[in-house]
């Protein structure tokens, strides 16, 4: 045994209820931020969320970059400076890297799976613009690090020594065959098995680096994978990122050793698997409830309104003035979820010609987007917008 206990239980210690009930409540309240939005608007949340996430995974690395200057990049703006286009570039491959695990989630594969964790740090490191990172130099360590590959040394990450690279495979082999007992569990056994989880694979530390990116879109695709409904009008890793010592703090004290007979079974220490477990469950709840105090339609149809209109008046900063009347069909597509051109203008209330520079123009700035150029227009939430709907959602 390596990374027992799996979870904070055993023969002899039943799981806290105070855990059990802060798991669903989770459940509980992450579905109801589905409730009253479309589904145009919850996919258009869910893209931006990731733009935010990857701001947020990074800078727990240190290296992070503002979301407006992610979506910069995304139109293929990059920066002069090369460390910022670096971080942008970075924050790029974190977004794709996450839309892919979504796009390619099969549910009868078992969730947790080496073969899964090797294929994100595949797809990660071996991107183009992350080459540079390859080249692993860290004290005596230096080592060409292959993207996929399990480390074949020892590593050492502050006071945590993991496990040895030949141990590797059986620590992976137990971690699929016990994590994967909840295949059948309800929605509130998956969380917590998927946050206990987390701490296990950062325990293992299976590569020689990208460790912490690794574990942490996992984690996505773990949560992502067993159904939490509304996952994704939320994410962990702002949490994390604004509780950075508090997350090191409690990763460092479930890599504690088995300490006396009331600390479980195993190598590991019960007792701080579920310091842990529980300080994962209030950073989860904490976000599940601070995207719920935003996402309610009237509020956001009232701050759409005052948005445009902040921005005509030049009260906004570094946000160019919206077009006269362009809030009707951004309220409008917060209800409808998608309209036609000429619906567009029947809810602007215009000429053609008018309407069609309103819909060209808000194209152009991200606050709609299409298909095609006569395609369906739907509501788009850039950075710039879900500054200003969602107070705090990133630093400014």
């Amino acid at each position: 045994m390596y990374t027992t206990p799996i979870i904070p239980q055993t023969e002899h210690y039943s799981l806290k209820q105070e855990i059990i009930n802060k798991a669903e409540r989770i459940i509980i309240e992450s579905a109801k931020l589905t409730g009253n939005l479309n589904i145009h608007v919850i996919n258009a949340i869910k893209d931006n969320l990731r733009t935010i996430n990857s701001y947020y995974s990074n800078k727990i690395e240190s290296e992070g970059t503002h979301p407006i200057d992610i979506e910069r990049a995304m139109k293929n703006d990059f920066s002069q400076d090369d460390k910022k286009k670096s971080m942008q570039q970075l924050s790029l491959v974190h977004i794709e890297v996450q839309k892919y695990l979504e796009s390619t989630l099969d549910i009868s594969t078992p969730s947790y799976s080496l073969e899964k964790i090797l294929e994100i740090h595949n797809v990660f490191y071996n991107k183009e613009e992350m080459k540079y990172a390859l080249n692993i130099k860290n004290g005596d360590l230096e080592v060409e690090m292959i993207p996929g590959k399990l480390r074949e040394g020892y590593v050492r990450v502050g006071q945590h020594i993991p496990p040895e690279s030949n141990e590797l495979q059986s620590c992976f082999n137990e971690f699929e065959t016990l994590y994967n007992q909840s295949k059948h569990s309800t929605h509130t056994m998956k969380l917590i098995y998927a946050l206990c989880s987390h701490h296990r694979l950062t325990y293992i530390h299976p590569f020689y680096d990208g460790n912490g990116r690794v574990s942490r879109l996992y984690l996505d695709y773990l949560l992502f994978h067993s159904g939490i409904q509304g996952y994704g009008l939320w994410n962990i890793s702002r949490g994390l990122a604004r509780n950075q010592e508090d997350y090191r703090k409690f990763l460092a004290k479930a890599d504690e050793q088995f300490n006396g007979y009331n600390d479980g079974r195993g190598p590991l220490t019960l007792k701080g698997l579920e310091a842990f477990l529980e300080f994962m469950l209030d950073i989860a709840l904490d976000q599940v409830l601070f995207m719920s105090e935003y996402l309610k339609l009237d509020s956001m149809a009232r701050k759409i309104k005052a948005f445009v209109e902040l921005s005509q008046k030049g009260l906004l900063h570094n946000i160019k003035p919206l077009p006269k009347e362009s809030n009707k069909l951004l309220e409008h597509l917060l209800i409808h979820g998608e309209v036609t051109r000429g619906e567009a203008q029947e809810v602007l209330d215009v000429s053609a010609p008018t309407a069609i520079s309103i819909v060209k123009e808000l194209l152009e700035e991200d606050y709609l987007e299409t298909n095609s150029p006569r395609g369906k227009l739907r509501f788009k939430l850039n950075s710039k917008l879900s500054g200003y709907l969602i107070p705090d959602l990133f630093e400014n």
